[in-house]
């Protein structure tokens, strides 16, 4: 179903709203290593690290669930859903996950680059990796992950189910910017900045596409509607004026 022409500009607005209000901001900040923001990254990832360093156990907890923040566990999700929607007809949502899957890998990366933060430091590391640190990758990745599944399937759950399946999609959100933070791979105004970044490529480029992300029905495709036109003309034709 198509955005009414309103829905579609605030969706736009607010995804543009996202970037302008915290990743831009955010970014400056921590460019400019402004001294406030930087204390506070730091006392939370200090307090954040060292359980998971003294606890192997919970070290495999939080490898497991930071995976929804990966690359490939994204498009290896999206993949199918992109397939079955141009099966469905719904070719501008297979279009969109198309558009929105890989790239924010890409305009994270180039955003790592601009602002150039190195990650966490730590006597005892738990987490390596030679790239660097503002915006958090794999918080963009998993709100763009989560935002594409809403966009493809709230509107086809019954509305009991809805809450749930957001609420769901919050607390897996969450959860990887958990474990980014208690790894050591991130500090929380990466995270946030990943979070606000892939929130609003996914409202952007959703408006743009022109696919509604909420609770309606699916227009059905044109050989379905032909069909459902013809019947009820033939409906009609039968009951007579």
């Amino acid at each position: 179903m198509r955005v009414a022409g309103s829905s579609r500009r605030r969706l736009l607005l607010f995804g543009l709203l996202l970037w302008l209000v915290v990743v831009l901001p955010l970014g400056l900040l921590v460019g400019s290593r402004w001294e406030p923001l930087l204390r506070w990254d730091r006392a939370v990832v200090d307090l954040l690290q060292p359980p998971a360093a003294d606890s192997p156990a919970y070290q495999g907890v939080l490898s497991v669930v930071t995976t929804a923040g990966t690359t490939w566990f994204r498009l290896l999700v999206l993949l199918p859903v992109a397939i079955w929607a141009c099966r469905t007809g719904r070719m501008r949502l297979g279009w969109l996950l198309v558009a929105c899957a890989t790239p924010i890998g890409f305009v994270t990366s180039g955003l790592k680059l601009i602002v150039g933060r190195e990650r966490p430091d730590f006597p005892d590391p738990i987490y390596f990796s030679d790239s660097l640190s503002h915006p958090s990758g794999h918080a963009s990745g998993v709100v763009t992950l989560v935002g594409l599944l809403l966009v493809a399937f709230l509107r086809l759950q019954p509305r009991r189910h809805r809450i749930a399946t957001v609420i769901g999609g919050i607390v897996l959100v969450l959860a990887v910017g958990l474990t980014r933070m208690a790894l050591g791979a991130h500090y929380p105004s990466d995270i946030l900045a990943g979070f606000a970044l892939g929130a609003g490529w996914v409202l952007v480029l959703t408006a743009l596409f022109d696919v509604f992300p909420g609770p309606a029905q699916e227009q059905p495709r044109g050989d379905e509607a032909a069909c459902e036109a013809t019947t009820l003309s033939g409906r009609s034709t039968e009951r007579g004026p």
